[in-house]
């Protein structure tokens, strides 16, 4: 008798999703069963319904599945897993074996086979192991899955590059974001690592300072804040053997949903800060990616711009720079906190204002304007105040 198969085809996943594209999840999962694989069609249908945006060129694979939506709440999207692996195609253009530590969702692996590399992967998780072997059928890659921890795993041979996505949910299902929390914990597993390879590409919650990264891993040659949408996904972080002969270079990049680059900054850390301003004409609010890989310094240096206060992370100008990376407003008038006249309603912006945006809005009474903003903040000398704007179509 022939082995029933273990996963549904990809016929029956298009089938699933056409029939109950309106269907709520929940009537979903109370159905009785009517196929062995329903809930792995569910959990395609939820993918495609939740996150289409993240995973699209995969989707469009026939025959790849995705494990259930709790385990891709940490999965980088096909954009940044892409964007990774040509990055590090780059800096390693002879790099071949890879060990992918922490193969959880599969779609950074993916994304490193897409420029040739070899990869060993380490998941402990028995149903994320096999969807592992799966997917690496169906793309046709000679993908090497071992079922146990990245500590267990002793190595027959040494490898060009390891990459680590440590786990940032502790064992109470809480999210945590400091490396000595995550696992496996990076801090500790560091010297194993690169016992096996001389470079360690390794992914940090986006919400980690690098400058406390830096000081966690003293060995790193390059770190990147890595954004898409203006919303920061990575901090990545190269590290070596030894410590850089020279400053660490830092990076702030925003990807296309293609996993093309919008703009690639790399800070200039001799920039000291300038001195603060008020609003001038023009006023420019830098990209997520920038603000949290600590760039402002030089990003004023590099447009001839002047800070507002350290706590409004704005810059402002006379001289419109329409190449900045981030939105780019006209300055229409100052006002004290919670006066002046706002006909045509507003966007709130906060920027270091002690108040809530729903709050001022509902203290004003403004409507929602896309075109014209209310910009709470700070400049100069600790003023505070709002900054009637209008957006600069980009």
């Amino acid at each position: 008798m022939s082995k029933a198969p273990l996963y549904p085809s990809a016929d029956e996943v298009t089938i699933f999703w056409h029939e109950n594209q309106r269907v709520p999840a929940f009537r979903l999962r109370l159905k009785r069963p009517s196929s062995a694989h329903l809930s792995c069609l569910i959990d395609q249908w939820e993918v495609r319904l939740e996150m289409s945006d993240r995973f699209g060129a995969l989707l469009k694979m026939p025959g790849y599945l995705f494990p259930g939506r709790a385990k891709l709440q940490q999965a980088s999207s096909g954009a940044t897993a892409l964007w990774k692996a040509t990055q590090l195609r780059l800096l390693f253009p002879d790099a071949n074996k890879m060990w992918d530590v922490t193969g959880g969702s599969g779609i950074d692996t993916w994304g490193f086979e897409q420029v040739g590399m070899h990869c060993w992967v380490t998941e402990p998780n028995q149903d994320l192991a096999a969807l592992h072997r799966h997917n690496a059928g169906i793309l046709g890659t000679d993908r090497q899955v071992i079922e146990c921890t990245a500590e267990a795993y002793q190595p027959p041979h040494a490898f060009d590059l390891i990459y680590a996505d440590p786990s940032r949910m502790d064992l109470h299902g809480q999210r945590v974001y400091h490396p000595a929390d995550c696992h496996p914990n990076p801090l500790t597993e560091l010297d194993r690592w690169l016992s096996f390879a001389p470079w360690i590409l390794l992914k940090l919650s986006p919400m980690v300072d690098p400058d406390a990264a830096l000081k966690w891993f003293p060995t790193c040659h390059q770190l990147w804040t890595l954004s898409m949408k203006r919303e920061v996904k990575e901090v990545l972080l190269l590290i070596g053997r030894k410590k850089p002969a020279t400053e660490v270079q830092r990076h702030a990049v925003d990807v296309h949903p293609d996993g093309a680059e919008n703009y690639h900054f790399i800070l200039d850390q001799s920039v000291s800060a300038s001195s603060l301003g008020e609003p001038k004409t023009y006023l420019y609010d830098p990209d997520a990616a920038l603000v949290a890989a600590r760039a402002l310094p030089s990003l004023a240096v590099r447009f001839a711009l002047t800070p507002l206060h350290p706590e409004a992370r704005l810059l402002t100008s006379d001289v419109l720079v329409t190449d900045f990376p981030g939105r780019i407003f006209q300055v229409v008038a100052l006002h004290p906190p919670f006066q002046g006249e706002w006909p045509q309603g507003a966007s709130v912006v906060v920027r270091g204002f002690p108040e809530k945006a729903e709050t001022i809005r509902k203290r004003m009474k403004l409507k929602e304007n896309t075109e014209h903003y209310l910009i709470a903040t700070y400049w100069g000398d600790n003023i505070k105040g709002f900054i009637q704007a209008r957006r600069m179509t980009p």
